[in-house]
């Protein structure tokens, strides 16, 4: 070979040698005669001399045969070339990746020179970016933990070995009861490490065999083989709960977690992926239903509540479209003088085939599906645009729900309600629950705060049943506490009637009603059904109630109709 060539042979950076028609090396560049020189046996770069078809054959591999065979049908003249990608291990056990090329030279450079060139160019750094891409792929970000995608291909192929063996497969669906009150009192990333620290003891709570995923958020799921029956997958299940039970600590704070989890089951491979997991998703909401912290296996009649639920979702979806929510009002009347002083407005959703629903029935599911807010717009604005026909002075109460308290916009979108119907910020009151300002203490605040400087009021609905904290009522600018209906029923004859105590619920009320009085706010009774109710109320010095037995809820046309005073 003449200087030229070599030279330019030895300014390649891949490990490259010409042989001759017979495979031996003829000649080599730099690159491959210092790889010889520090891995003498090595079957891809055998000295100069050396037939490299031997050193392949020699060594037995499956790459190395692989190899061997593309190479001679190029020097046979069956391709033109042959590419291969290879793993290498180093002495020290580094593990290193190379893209073999083995080319004709034919007759171009003359037949001294051989009849093909072999070249070994260093691709690791390429394998691994290829092998992160598709990891990241198939995993969870935050928790490395498999994702959808890895998660059902597994599950797949486990449904697909049940032809072939006995046994059961299960899928445990996981969802962190409360995750969301860690991510709100410690931010998002005590919240991020609380979860990587889930992930991580899934694998002390799991059998080696088992996978576990992170779906997204909260969620997580486990997949189990080779059961025997439903009871091994609810002993999996309750020890994966028992184990999330033991306290987390992150960053000095100590953290308490359940899960409620759902299971089902599988002993046939008719069963497809998405249908497992999606019995497991249903099993978990019942768990969430009864109470949370704790293990549900399906059954039949929850895929007939999934079906349900599915359809009622799909309904709710064209009920403000379809003009199917309705509103009626409640009159709350001042007990001193049996006035009606205002009005909450309560929803109701007019089902095409079910009837009238009322919000128990649907609004959990609102929340689910994302619709909570555009629902609360839509009742703010009709019952605003509605009260402008009632007498001066007369307020309409309206709930919100800790969605809505959560959206920045919140005080905009009630001063454009407010110019748009043109009812006095005055005669507007948000009613709001301990639930709203736990989810998000700050945007609520901030909310009420600046709804209250347009003039709007607000009541602490449900007073009793949480633990409001004093800094809140006397920051926020709240006009009534409304006494609880589960204190209120308490009170009067009709308890005494079914040998019931009244004392400890006579003594609630009237601590409420006199924190109240403390505050500068007004005591607002609850869900008072009866005359000996009203009358206790009224001896305790209550401002004022609602209830059936002063006026059930109906449309704005029976206001008007009856005329206020007709509710007292």
């Amino acid at each position: 070979m003449t200087s030229l060539a070599q030279a330019v042979l030895d300014s390649l950076p891949a490990h490259t040698a010409v042989l001759d028609g017979a495979g031996r090396v003829q000649t080599a560049n730099q690159a491959w005669e210092r790889f010889v020189v520090g891995h003498p046996n090595d079957p891809w770069r055998p000295p100069m001399g050396e037939n490299w078809f031997e050193a392949l054959a020699g060594a037995g591999t499956d790459d190395t045969t692989r190899a061997l065979a593309g190479a001679r049908s190029v020097a046979a003249g069956g391709a033109r070339a042959y590419r291969q990608d290879y793993p290498w291990t180093s002495p020290d056990g580094e593990q290193l990746w190379f893209a073999l090329r083995v080319a004709s030279l034919g007759g171009e450079l003359g037949d001294e020179l051989g009849g093909l060139v072999v070249s070994h160019t260093d691709i690791s750094s390429r394998k691994r970016a290829e092998t992160q891409l598709a990891h990241q792929a198939l995993h969870d970000p935050l928790t490395g933990l498999p994702n959808r995608t890895l998660f059902l291909d597994r599950l797949a192929v486990a449904l697909a070995r049940l032809e072939r063996r006995s046994g059961r497969v299960a899928v445990l669906f996981l969802d962190l009861d409360r995750f969301k009150q860690v991510n709100d009192s410690f931010g998002h990333d005590v919240g991020d490490a609380l979860l990587r620290a889930v992930a991580g003891r899934f694998r002390g709570l799991l059998r080696p065999q088992d996978t576990s995923a992170r779906f997204g958020g909260d969620e997580f799921t486990v997949l189990c083989e080779d059961l025997d029956g439903p009871q091994e997958a609810l002993d999996i299940a309750n020890r994966i709960g028992r184990g999330l039970a033991q306290p987390f600590t992150l960053e000095e704070h100590e953290m308490f977690l359940t899960a409620s989890i759902g299971v089902a089951l599988a002993d046939g491979s008719d069963v497809r992926p998405e249908a497992l997991l999606r019995d497991a998703d249903a099993a978990m909401y019942r768990a969430k239903q009864h109470g949370k912290d704790r293990a549900v296996l399906f059954d039949a009649d929850m895929r007939a509540s999934a079906v349900h639920r599915l359809s009622l979702a799909t309904a709710l979806h064209h009920a403000l479209e379809r003009h199917e929510l309705r509103l009626v009002y409640q009159p709350v009347v001042e007990l001193a003088s049996g006035r009606v002083t205002g009005t909450e407005a309560l929803v109701r959703w007019q089902h095409p085939e079910r009837g009238l629903l009322l919000p128990a029935d649907w609004l959990d599911l609102a929340e689910d599906i994302g619709l909570l807010v555009s629902i609360g717009a839509w009742v703010l604005r009709e019952a605003c645009a509605t009260a402008t026909s009632w007498p001066v002075g007369m307020t309409v109460s309206v709930n919100l729900s800790a969605q809505e308290l959560a959206q920045p916009d919140l005080a905009d979108r009630v001063r454009e309600v407010l110019d748009d119907t043109g009812l006095a910020a005055e005669r507007l009151c948000l009613e709001l629950t301990e639930r709203a300002f736990v989810t998000d203490p700050i945007a609520a605040v901030h909310n009420v705060e600046r709804a209250g400087r347009l003039g709007v009021q607000a009541a602490i609905d449900h007073f009793g049943t949480g633990a409001w904290s004093l800094a809140y009522l006397k920051r926020l600018p709240v006009a009534a506490l409304k006494v609880d209906g589960s204190f209120v029923a308490g009170l009067g004859a009709a308890a005494e009637s079914e040998g019931e105590g009244e004392g400890d619920q006579v003594t609630i009320v009237q601590a409420a009603i006199s924190l109240a009085h403390a505050l500068g706010l007004q005591a607002v009774a609850e869900g008072v059904e009866t005359a000996g109710q009203l009358a206790q109320l009224r001896a305790l010095g209550c401002d004022a109630a609602q209830g059936y037995a002063l006026g059930r809820p109906g449309p704005a046309e029976c206001l008007t109709r009856n005329g206020l005073a007709g509710y007292t």
